[in-house]
Order: structure tokens, then C-alpha cells, then sequence
């Protein structure tokens, strides 16, 4: 064949949207809406924060393994991290999306969308041309069949409805025309826009399927027989499960992302899951060149970093951003403890910041934490798009316990006998006890850490190990002197704290029943938090949680130390990996990664 000839055949499959796949085996479908969602992948705007990541090249496979495998591919359905981690992919975000690199919300299939000034009107204008990976197409018929029919119907067993009840209410939704679907809420609820975006269901699939056969849809039987009959609008879709051995997953062509350069995602022909029992049979595949990607663990670490440049390995240490925890241990005195001189003790803020400036936070990561370990600076992990960047400069972390004693001595607590005890007014001891639950091993050791430094400040920590139920019951009725908690909290949902930080929460475990006599900073924290709740825009929200966390430096009701490193390693032909993080991983990132040379 001459060059001429070459050059027109090529010219004929790219306008027909054929191009080859990375294999050269199979050709590559292209169907894209007339308004795709161009994403800024290499551009660092404040929405997107994609700075680190590169525009790619198509084709090539992934391989990775799981110790569990879904109990459904109903996204609806699932219950667990082992079945969403699929059917996410598969159903796509639905009308908006959460943006893996910082957890902002960003533009879905709703090309936009408006608040009414009231907060109680969301209207949306879906993107036109799209389609679910069967071909069909999506509609607004198809997200208020999602909501009406699925999502608010009682018979469907999904957690999604309570979570978009609104005091007691679901809203109202109704489709304007094609392309537009409203939303009335009972009242303002800011979260909204995160909280409705949810995959949408294909109607043509589900409109004579009763809510009781909808609870026995797409399961492990169907996903294995028939997977093509498993229709979703997201990046990839299932081709084979074998149960207990494999998932095969490939790209849906009918998926409406493009690159800055107007390359269709996902860049991946597919990926490949296999199925492990566990971590230690994960670690092999990885060593042994069988996986791509793994999350990995403190003890696999040392290995990884010494074998790092002759594998081709890259390994993430967790000492960035993307390394900081969801949440992570702390400290906490009860204000309302038995002994009522030590609860005034404790409700004093230069006690508490006394407390916080001997802590030495690199110890407990050097020695709980294997040096994988990162502190956390107040309550809204780095990883939130609500942190407020300044927070590390507002407290009181740094490791000074020379100052520490000082802010003990102006509080007028000395060693009377000379014992190296401090003493109370009464002249006991200041010999509080902590309780933590037994069997932990990173509160116990962390206890033993604090129990030294504070060792130094003239204060002996009596260390209690309960069973958890014990421990949990103690906690939870105010009956404790002193504890170490860790309390897992939604980094891109602050509102999740409330429990915590509002004085009427169950959790409120600094000053059980505080909602009785509040302090005025606990005042505003709740006028904070219900503020956030009802604003509507992300700027309004966060100036809220910045004002919320401005509070906690000031007054540190309960001291954060230091949490386990978000550790991972892959292939280094993997592009777009860098920002992997406890926020997103392979999954959450699968349209933007790339194969690399």
C-alpha cells in the first residue's frame, strides 16, 4: 500500500471515531456527547487541582488485587467498600462529581446547575447526548426515575434515602424538560449538592421491576452469566466476574470526559482484579511483578524503599498531603469529672496547651507508627478542601515542654513536697487516669509516650486498659478522667464533626452535657456549624469550618497528635498516581491513570 493510500485510510478511521487501542488487537469506540466535560487534567485551577497530573495516551490494562470481592453490583445496594468500589465505577457520579485530588465538588453529567436565593430550589441542566454504556440514552426521564422510583421508594433497601432526608422529609424532584430536573428541599440543607450525587439508573432497564425484584437485581449470579446486562454511565463497565478468582472491567465508550487535548477517558482499555485472601498474598503479587498497584503496609514498607529504584517502583511515604490521615488520635480531658479540682484543672486552655507543647509527636510516629506516621493539625484532615492551610501555624504543636512547664507554673500548679509530682489546691496529686481500650495497640503505645512526657511536666498519668465495651461506656457517659480517642470523620464533609464539636453531641466528650452550660466559644461553634449547614456555597461554607477551626486553635478542647501515613506503591509506568491518597485511590483516579513507556 502506497503513502497516499496509508495516509487516507487513517484520515477515514479517525473521523469515523475508530481508533486503535493500545493492544492494536481491538478497535476503539468513541461516542461522545455534542457538550462533553473537558477536564483541566495538568491545570491546577482551585477547583480542579490537577497540576500534578498529565494528559495521557490510550490503552493498556492495570492489574491489582482485593481480599474482598462485591456482594452486589447494584450501586443502590451497596453496603460495603468491597461492592462500591465497582459499582461507583460503573454507575459513574451521577449529576455532580466529587473530585478525587481535593474532594471538591465539580461538574458531573449536569453540564450546570442554579440555587434559588432561598436555598430550596436546585436546578439542574444535564449534558446533551449522553448515554449509558448500552447506548441508550440518558435523560432527565432517567434521573427522576432514578430518585422517584428507586432512591425514595421505601421498598428499595438503600442507606442513599436517609441520607437526603432533610429533618424527616425527602425532597421533591421533577423533570422541567429533557435536559433539566428540579429539586425542592424542605429547607436549606447545604451538604445537598454533594449528598444527591449519585449514579443514575437506566429506566429502559428498571421501569416494570418492582422495588422488592430491584433488591434482587444485579447480582453476584447475573454479574457472572450475563455482565453485559449490568448498564451503568460511569468510566468503565464489567466484563467478566469470576466469582472467588477474577474481575475484568473495560472502558465505556459511551463515557462523556475528555482530556485538554479532547481525548476521550478513560485513557485504560480496562483493568484487572484479581482476588487474594490477604495483605501478605497482595504483597507477593505486587513484589513478584503479577499487580501494578498496591496499598501498602508499615511492615512492607522497608522492603519497598531498599528494592524502590532497581523494580521500577514508585513508593508514597506518606510525608506530602496526600500522606495525611482522615483522622487521627487525640487526647481528651473530661471538664466534669468526679474530682472536681482536676475538672477545673482541665477546663483551664493554658492546661490543655501545656499538655499540647509536651507531647512529642515525632516520637509517637518514630515509634507507633514505624516513622510512616504524619501529626494532624486540628480537627478537618489536610486532605479536606475545608482545611484551613494556616492551622499548623495557630497551635501550639511544636515540642516545647520548657514552655509547657512555664504556662503550668503562671497557673499556679507547683511540686510542694518536691516528689517531681505537681500538686492540686487540696494538695493531691495530680495523678489523672487514662483510659484506653486494651488490645489497641496505637493508643496503647501512644498512651505510654504521652504518659512520659507529661512525666515531665509534673504530671503522673494513671493508664487504665478497658475492654472496649468498658472503655466505650465510660466514654459515652462522662464516667473518665482522661482518654485517647480516634474518631473517623468525613474530610470532605465537615458537618460529620458536629457530633463532636457542637455542645448538644453525644460525642462532645470534653464537657459531657455541655449543652447545658456552654462556653461562648462553644456557642459560636454551634451557631457555626448550623450556619454551614444551611449555606448553600462551598466560599460560604468554608469561611464557617475556617472560623470553626480558628476557634479550636484557640482553645484546643480536645489535642490531636498523629495518625498512620497514607503509604502506596506502583509500577512507575503508571502516570497520574501522585496524588493517590486516602481521598482517592486507583479506583477513584481509574479514568485519569495512563500507561506509560
Amino acid at each position: 500500500m502506497n503513502r497516499s493510500r496509508t495516509l487516507l485510510l487513517l484520515l477515514v478511521l479517525l473521523l469515523s471515531g475508530l481508533l486503535l487501542s493500545g493492544s492494536g488487537l481491538k478497535a476503539r469506540e468513541i461516542h461522545l456527547p455534542a457538550d462533553p466535560l473537558s477536564v483541566p487534567i495538568g491545570e491546577s485551577n482551585q477547583l480542579w487541582e490537577m497540576g500534578d497530573l498529565s494528559p495521557g495516551e490510550v490503552g493498556g490494562k492495570v492489574k491489582f488485587s482485593v481480599d474482598r470481592f462485591p456482594e452486589t453490583f447494584n450501586n443502590l445496594l451497596a453496603d460495603s467498600r468491597a461492592s462500591s468500589d465497582f459499582t461507583r465505577i460503573i454507575m459513574g457520579s451521577g449529576l455532580m462529581a466529587e473530585n478525587p485530588a481535593n474532594g471538591r465538588m465539580t461538574p458531573g453529567m449536569a453540564k450546570s446547575w442554579s440555587v434559588s436565593e432561598d436555598g430550596l430550589r436546585y436546578t439542574f441542566h444535564l449534558r446533551q447526548g449522553l448515554k449509558f454504556s448500552d447506548g441508550e440514552p440518558l435523560t432527565a426521564e432517567d434521573v427522576v426515575f432514578t430518585y422517584r422510583q428507586l432512591v425514595f421508594n421505601p421498598k428499595v433497601k438503600t442507606d442513599k434515602r436517609d441520607i437526603l432526608r432533610i429533618e424527616g422529609e425527602l425532597p421533591q424532584v421533577k423533570k422541567i424538560d429533557q435536559l433539566t430536573i428540579r429539586f425542592t428541599l424542605p429547607q436549606p440543607y447545604g451538604p445537598f449538592i454533594r449528598q444527591v450525587s449519585t449514579g443514575i439508573y437506566p429506566k429502559h432497564r428498571f421501569k416494570n421491576v418492582s422495588g422488592k425484584e430491584f433488591n434482587r437485581s444485579w447480582g453476584r449470579e447475573l454479574a457472572s452469566n450475563n455482565p453485559e446486562e449490568i448498564v451503568g454511565a460511569g468510566p468503565f463497565q464489567l466484563a467478566e466476574f469470576v466469582p472467588g478468582e477474577r474481575i475484568e472491567m473495560e472502558r465505556n465508550p459511551y463515557y462523556f470526559k475528555i482530556d485538554p487535548k479532547g481525548t476521550q477517558l478513560p485513557y485504560l482499555d480496562g483493568y484487572h482484579v484479581f482476588k487474594v485472601k490477604d495483605n501478605d498474598v497482595e504483597f507477593l503479587k505486587f513484589k513478584n511483578g503479577e499487580t501494578d498497584l498496591m496499598r501498602a503496609q508499615i511492615e512492607d514498607m522497608p522492603y519497598l524503599l531498599s528494592r524502590e529504584d532497581d523494580e521500577g517502583w514508585r513508593v508514597s511515604t506518606g510525608g506530602s498531603d496526600e500522606g495525611a490521615a482522615m483522622s487521627s488520635e487525640f487526647l481528651v480531658f473530661n471538664w466534669n469529672t468526679e474530682s472536681a479540682e482536676l475538672g477545673k484543672l482541665f477546663e483551664r486552655e493554658e492546661f490543655r496547651q501545656a499538655v499540647s507543647l509536651a507531647l512529642d509527636r515525632k516520637r509517637i510516629i518514630d515509634e507507633v507508627f514505624n516513622s510512616f506516621g504524619v501529626e494532624q493539625y486540628g480537627p478537618i484532615s489536610r486532605l479536606s478542601p475545608y482545611h484551613k492551610r494556616s492551622m499548623r501555624d495557630e497551635l501550639a504543636y511544636d515540642y516545647a515542654p520548657g514552655r509547657a512547664n512555664e504556662l503550668l507554673d503562671e497557673l499556679g500548679y507547683s511540686d510542694e513536697d518536691g516528689d517531681g509530682i505537681r500538686d492540686l489546691p487540696s494538695g493531691n496529686e495530680i495523678k489523672p487516669e487514662l483510659i484506653v481500650n486494651a488490645g489497641n495497640r496505637v493508643r496503647t503505645r501512644t498512651a505510654r509516650i504521652i504518659a512520659d512526657n507529661l512525666a515531665e511536666l509534673g504530671i503522673e498519668l494513671q493508664i487504665k486498659e478497658l475492654n472496649f465495651d468498658t472503655f466505650s461506656r465510660r466514654l459515652l457517659g462522662g464516667n473518665y478522667e482522661a482518654g485517647i480517642v480516634s474518631l473517623l470523620a468525613n474530610p470532605v464533609a465537615p458537618w460529620t464533626l458536629s457530633d463532636i464539636f457542637r455542645s448538644r453531641g453525644p460525642l462532645h466528650l470534653w464537657h459531657p452535657n455541655g449543652d447545658a452550660n456552654p462556653a461562648d466559644w462553644e456557642k459560636r461553634v454551634d451557631e457555626l456549624f448550623e450556619k454551614a449547614l444551611r449555606a448553600s456555597s462551598f466560599e460560604e461554607r468554608k469561611s464557617y469550618y475556617d472560623e470553626f477551626q480558628e476557634i479550636y486553635a484557640d482553645h484546643l478542647p480536645v489535642i490531636y497528635t498523629a495518625g498512620e501515613s497514607f503509604l502506596y506503591a506502583t509500577d512507575e509506568r503508571l502516570k497520574n498516581t501522585e496524588e493517590f491518597s486516602r481521598l482517592g485511590t486507583f479506583v477513584d483516579f481509574a479514568e485519569y491513570v495512563w500507561v506509560g513507556n
